[in-house]
């Protein structure tokens, strides 16, 4: 009995020593438990710290934001940045304060982020400001979502751009303005040049032109000379063959001696031919005299001054010096003149300026079609079409007038006819044109004559120079 009992207290001893030793082993579990648990907190509590700290001293802007966008956490620097005070920030969202321009580019990475096609996205872009000025950031955005995969909210951090955006535009500015410096020079060096070539041009026509006048001159009075003195010439000559026939009836057998000199010099053709050689001299001196005025009326290069002239007689001056190109060559077609003169008032012009556009536009003509002469590509034409230029003068309105100048020659390509009028621009082979004359010729007719030069062309159909110009030049009297 007492040795049961002694054997139940045995094993209510064992089982209460387990038990204590169970329970201590349960204490310094629960205190190294404890003791994880203070470390966890305080170690989550300065990682709080120092998240905290990081957050409000960044020296970027860092916003939290709902997905529709409003604030729900921001540091200092956020409200530095935008303007705003906590209070009202609490009350916006980040659509209130972006620049509407760049709303959209921003609204379609946002779309892209939520549905999960990016894992964040970086824009530069506008914010206004409270004070409604705008302020320039780089702004990169992440999606959090929570453990199941949901997207919670958005994390953005903004550094202000301003500064740089500045730079960039002041750069941009001063890039900008050195570009426009350079091609104003290079205009000013082009309208130098143009100038430069210019003068010597004018020099060269005013000389050309004092040489032409004073040539006429020269030949002007020998000829009306001659011309004014072939009335009495005639006169006597029918005078005296008056006598001789005379002579003949009252002495029908004259000496021998006479009669071989009457052999010898043929008389009879020589009574016969002897009239019809002074009107052969009368149509020359007269186309002398014609080539003459011609030219003086040409030569009027020099004059400064704005003269009320007859435009046909330029016109008509300037065909008849071109007149030995209008000539038909050995085995090759004539070109023919067509004009067709409308009744014009007189017009105030520097007329030998405009002479000299006569001259180019009609000298391009004649070796357009003298190229198609020469070349043999004429005779592919219909045997009816002849080589022609044709000249047409109208009366457009009560202040204007236009001269068009049209040939039936191969024409001229569209890219020719953008640099037309472009200065050193020709088409012609080396030595053969400076490409200058249609150049000065469109300063002439625009700047000069305050008008319009036009050329309208297509392949195959020839060209057509259409010249419009004031009768009355603005602030000139007659």
């Amino acid at each position: 009995m007492v040795a049961n009992q002694i054997m139940l207290d045995a094993r209510i001893y064992e089982e209460m020593q387990a038990t204590i030793a169970a329970l201590r082993a349960r204490v310094t579990e629960l205190e190294y438990a404890e003791r994880d648990r203070h470390q966890a907190e305080t170690a989550l509590r300065q990682s709080e710290e120092l998240f905290r700290t990081t957050f409000e001293q960044a020296a970027v802007g860092i916003n939290f934001s709902t997905l529709s966008g409003r604030f729900t956490h921001f540091n200092q620097r956020w409200c530095e940045i935008v303007g705003y005070d906590e209070e009202e920030l609490w009350e916006l969202t980040s659509q209130d304060i972006t620049y509407l321009e760049d709303a959209d580019q921003e609204l379609e990475l946002l779309e892209k982020l939520l549905a999960g096609h990016i894992p964040n996205y970086s824009v530069e872009k506008r914010f206004i400001r409270s004070d409604r000025s705008f302020v320039w950031v780089h702004l990169t955005a992440s999606l959090m979502r929570s453990p199941s995969g949901e997207p919670r909210y958005i994390i953005s951090v903004v550094q202000d751009i301003s500064a740089r955006k500045l730079a960039e535009a002041e750069r941009q500015q001063a890039e900008q303005q050195l570009q426009q410096k350079a091609t104003d020079l290079e205009e000013a060096l082009r309208e130098l040049q143009q100038t430069q070539t210019q003068l010597v041009q004018s020099e060269k026509m005013s000389s050309l032109g004092q040489l032409v006048a004073g040539v006429a001159h020269e030949i002007n009075n020998p000829v009306n000379f001659i011309y004014g003195n072939l009335n009495y010439a005639n006169d006597y000559i029918q005078d005296l063959l008056g006598l001789l026939q005379l002579y003949q009836e009252a002495m029908p057998n004259p000496p021998d001696t006479i009669e071989t000199a009457i052999a010898a010099i043929d008389l009879d053709f020589l009574i016969e031919d002897l009239p019809k050689l002074f009107v052969s001299m009368r149509v020359g001196a007269e186309r002398i005299r014609e080539i003459i005025a011609s030219l003086r009326t040409f030569s009027r290069l020099d004059e400064a001054e704005f003269k009320t002239v007859d435009l046909h007689e330029g016109i008509d001056s300037t065909l008849m010096i071109l007149q030995n190109r209008l000539k038909p060559k050995a085995q090759q077609f004539n070109i023919r003149v067509v004009k067709d003169y409308d009744k014009l008032p007189a017009v105030q012009c520097f007329p030998g300026q405009l002479n000299q556009v006569f001259m180019n536009i009609l000298c391009n003509a004649l070796d357009a079609l003298e190229e198609e002469i020469e070349t043999g590509a004429w005779k592919s034409r219909p045997s009816t079409c002849k080589p022609t230029i044709w000249i047409t003068t109208r009366a457009v309105s009560d202040t204007h007038i236009a001269i068009h100048i049209r040939d039936n020659g191969p024409g001229i390509p569209e890219d020719v006819q953008l640099q037309l009028f472009d200065p050193f621009f020709t088409t012609k082979p080396v030595g053969k044109g400076t490409g200058l004359g249609m150049s000065i010729s469109y300063q002439i007719v625009t700047e000069k004559h305050n008008g319009s030069l036009q050329c309208i062309s297509q392949l195959g159909e020839g060209a057509e120079f259409i010249i419009t110009i004031p009768i009355q030049q603005i602030g000139v009297k007659d």
